[in-house]
């Protein structure tokens, strides 16, 4: 497994932990007895309650396809609790934001999907459904947490992932079925720039259908985008392959096609791979070209770039 690979695997996975954490932290939280004028409110009712908001059924709807009112999206009920516990227990403004985009991430991924007519068969369900359990029943093992958790609300963990946890890994199906169709159509992709390309479409098309709502649960958790730092790169186009171009600066123009795009990379010790599907009739290779793009976090030698912003051709 390549580096790339890893960093795409670990990027959902811990999207996916935040996700469970949360939640169990929030039903716990909730099924702690509170005092009323009616007295104690049963643990039974507590965990019902929150089932209206959270609770999600795999129905089929005509014949072999998911309903699309069986997953709940942008679900105010359910952000209400996973923010509240996390300004209850203090967390940071980074760590919520954080938790504020996985939540964001699954719900475009979700719509974007059904945008796309793309169908879910009850037997793909089910096969992802096991796989996703299996990975999540793999964190409660390892986590104490989970597990004091669920012994606290008398509750197993097949109860646990059935009640809370199946919107969530139907929406990660949603993604799993989006990367699916991306390598249909690039076959050859990166999975990173295969991941990232996907992930920027859903969240376009998510943001400009849900834009108002979006805006109105950022303003009211106190949440924000990802600083987004204005990045530049100077350098020749190197190589153009299915749905990306290489940017290398240095690189001269009689190495290319006599080096490989690993040789070229290493001996300029720098290399940026950017999306090519909105610039591909622009561009060629051999020209020199200075890209503006956004980046959450520095560049390492080898990268690749979501956000491209603007393209200047030198020559």
């Amino acid at each position: 497994m390549s580096k790339v690979d890893v960093r795409v695997i670990r990027d959902l996975t811990e999207s996916k932990k935040r996700v469970m954490t949360n939640v169990v932290k929030q039903i716990e939280q909730r099924a702690i007895p509170m005092k009323s004028r009616r007295g104690q409110y049963s643990m039974y009712t507590v965990i019902l309650t929150i089932c209206i908001g959270l609770f999600i059924y795999t129905q089929v709807n005509n014949g072999d396809e998911l309903s699309a009112n069986a997953v709940p999206i942008l679900d105010e009920t359910y952000y209400d609790m996973i923010f509240q516990d996390a300004i209850e227990a203090n967390e940071s403004q980074e760590s919520i934001n954080m938790t504020f985009q996985s939540l964001f991430e699954l719900d475009a991924y979700y719509v974007y999907a059904e945008s796309k007519n793309i169908k879910f068969s009850e037997k793909a369900i089910a096969k992802h459904m096991q796989a996703e359990r299996e990975k999540y029943e793999k964190s409660y093992k390892e986590s104490a947490v989970f597990k004091d958790g669920l012994t606290k609300l008398n509750l197993t963990f097949d109860e646990f992932f059935d009640k809370y946890l199946k919107a969530n890994a139907l929406k990660w199906f949603a993604q799993a079925e989006l990367m699916k169709e991306y390598y249909q159509k690039y076959e050859n992709s990166y999975q990173m720039q295969a991941y990232f390309a996907v992930k920027k479409e859903a969240m376009d098309y998510f943001t400009a259908k849900y834009g108002q709502q979006i805006a109105y649960l950022e303003n009211k958790y106190n949440v924000s985008k990802p600083n987004m730092s204005k990045q530049y790169k100077y350098g020749t186009v190197v190589a153009m392959e299915e749905d990306r171009f290489l940017v290398v600066t240095g690189a001269l123009q009689e190495e290319i096609g006599h080096l490989s795009n690993e040789e070229i990379i290493t001996k300029h010790t720098n290399g940026v791979w950017f999306p090519l599907q909105e610039v591909q009739d622009k561009i060629a290779i051999g020209q020199s070209v200075t890209v503006t793009y956004n980046w959450q976090e520095p560049l390492n030698q080898y990268d690749f770039v979501a956000d491209l912003e603007k393209i200047e051709i030198s020559d």
